[in-house]
């Protein structure tokens, strides 16, 4: 193993065990929100950023099509052959896209992206890139819900806690560190350390790599959303819990859920 310098992106089969969790309570959550905020039955979804593809498999059991895209495309193969193992070619689909431009010839009734991956999509620029695009992919007043953690109030005082887990599935032990290390305020960027050791029966390796993600801060998010074509509807805590919009929106609050409306055209 000698030279070899893999990337997490690059490695689905580990990051999917790395990173894999228990959707029936987010699923049952974005369900909500396509009855409460929608007033058509929501049975298309599109997904950024998907990813091993978690939701492109948990969503068809509820009854819903999707269609998932990552720029990886180590993660996008990945994500089919799991589709195609599960028997729901017809029900979901992975395609390898840039969330900065990806535009689809089809629309979607609802979207979805989790756990701050629009946090990579580093400028202003390309942020209002992929609302524009999200705006163009999906019908009048279909749903986008983004989860993102806005900066902290104080952000240079802000704690930054090693987030470490042990993941293990089929003979695979991970051992990974999730450390947010530096904010760069200037440039609004956050800055986290990936440290993760592999043990794959009998085969070990390990390694570490920077990810620098956008520093978000609630005015610019709020702007973006507008000048992208969206409405911010309604925002949740990481418990599901309503947070009124007139609230001072910041990282104390943690993780939230951003409900946005696709505002009609004129």
């Amino acid at each position: 193993m000698s030279g070899w310098n893999p990337k997490l992106y690059c490695l689905p089969k580990y990051y999917d065990i790395a990173f894999s969790r228990d959707v029936s309570k987010e699923i049952n959550f974005y369900i909500s929100c396509f009855k409460k905020y929608c007033s058509f039955e929501v049975r298309r979804i599109l997904e950024p950023a998907c990813g091993s593809g978690i939701f492109l498999l948990a969503f068809p059991r509820y009854g819903y099509h999707i269609v998932g895209y990552d720029i990886s495309p180590e993660m996008v193969e990945y994500a089919n052959e799991k589709i195609r193992e599960a028997g729901l070619q017809g029900m979901a689909k992975a395609v390898v896209g840039d969330m900065a431009d990806i535009r689809f010839g089809e629309k979607f009734d609802a979207a979805i992206i989790a756990i701050n991956s629009l946090g990579y999509l580093q400028t202003d620029d390309k942020v209002l890139s992929h609302f524009k695009c999200m705006s163009e992919c999906l019908v009048e007043g279909g749903l986008y819900i983004v989860e993102l953690s806005c900066a902290c109030q104080n952000v240079e005082g802000e704690k930054k806690p090693d987030e470490t887990w042990v993941a293990e599935q089929g003979g695979v032990r991970i051992e990974a560190t999730w450390k947010p290390y530096r904010y760069d305020t200037d440039k609004k960027l956050r800055c986290v350390n990936l440290k993760m050791r592999v043990q794959d029966n009998g085969k070990v390796f390990e390694f570490e790599e920077e990810h620098t993600l956008k520093l978000w801060y609630y005015d610019d998010l709020k702007r973006l959303v507008e000048e992208g074509g969206f409405t911010i509807k309604a925002i949740y805590t990481q418990e599901f819990q309503p947070v009124p919009l007139d609230s001072k929106i910041t990282g104390e609050l943690g993780a939230l859920y951003f409900v946005l409306v696709n505002k009609t055209k004129t």
